[in-house]
């Protein structure tokens, strides 16, 4: 009777094994979509990199991670490390598990954005006093201040060229989007609100940024066309919206909705203003980035 037990034990973990590998190998096989998000376990952030379609999940929660940004082959993620005296800005693969610290310094480093032709991470640091834009390759070389400002950038977010970076600031006095071209340092303000714009992100066709904005009473959803600096609203609630993002193929953008408390991924179809709920099987999640491939 024992020995009968044993081997129906060994033959159901070699059927759950073999059932494991045939769901990697499908996942191979057939690609879906892959996001990153952050969640909450016991109040600590976590983040979590997930497969839509197979449901196939891998948790970074050996440090403290936000602010997920895919590298353009969705092999790696930038993200915020948060430590006691402030914030990195790190590198991990998601094939061996390695990590890169990018930078070290005794201050705030956040939002990374890594730039369309995977040659820089964008992020926003009070390094120097200010809280300012920077670059940095992604071996963490050639940092360089992109914006020189004693107000606050935050945010900053790609043009699908990789040559001009949008970002929030209040060096107007209210927060506004902003935009400044890598190679002639070109400044243009985007929106004029007295309402604060923030989280701005690049359409992939580069004629639209989706942001955040309280301009009609709550934090919505708003869609500003750069051909003529028009914005118009995209989803307009009672309800706490923020976070937005673009879907890969630009149809829709996903963002965070606060539900009693609760963080809760959205996605809204651009053309037809449908709205759905992402389901990725957290009670909570936000920060939500979509992997490019």
């Amino acid at each position: 009777m024992r020995r009968s037990l044993l081997r129906l034990a060994a033959l159901v973990f070699i059927a759950t094994l073999i059932l494991m590998l045939l769901r990697y190998l499908l996942a191979l096989l057939t690609p879906s979509p892959v996001v990153a998000y952050m969640t909450l376990e016991t109040g600590l952030p976590v983040v979590i990199v997930q497969d839509l379609n197979h449901k196939l999940k891998k948790r970074l929660d050996f440090d403290f991670f936000t602010d997920p940004s895919f590298a353009p082959d969705g092999a790696r993620l930038a993200l915020t490390s948060y430590l006691n005296f402030g914030s990195d800005i790190v590198v991990y693969d998601l094939r061996n598990g390695a990590l890169v610290r990018l930078t070290a310094s005794v201050a705030i480093a956040e939002s990374p954005a890594w730039s369309p032709d995977g040659d820089w991470i964008a992020y926003a640091s009070n390094r120097e006093g200010d809280n300012n834009i920077y670059i940095i390759r992604p071996d963490g070389s050639e940092q360089r201040r992109v914006t020189a400002h004693r107000a606050g950038d935050r945010q900053p977010t790609w043009s699908p060229d990789s040559a001009t970076i949008a970002f929030s600031s209040n060096r107007g006095g209210d927060w506004n989007l902003y935009s400044i071209n890598l190679a002639s340092g070109e400044l243009l303000q985007l929106t004029d609100h007295r309402a604060p714009d923030t989280s701005p992100d690049w359409s992939p066709d580069g004629g639209r940024i989706v942001f955040a904005s309280g301009r009609d009473g709550a934090s919505a959803i708003y869609l500003l066309e750069l051909e003529t600096l028009a914005v118009e609203p995209l989803v307009v609630d009672s309800r706490y919206d923020s976070l937005p993002k673009w879907t890969p193929d630009g149809g829709a953008v996903t963002f965070a909705r606060s539900v009693d408390g609760v963080s809760r991924v959205m996605r809204v179809d651009a053309a037809t203003g449908e709205l759905s709920r992402l389901q990725l099987g957290e009670v909570s999640a936000d920060s939500l980035a979509w992997a490019r491939g």
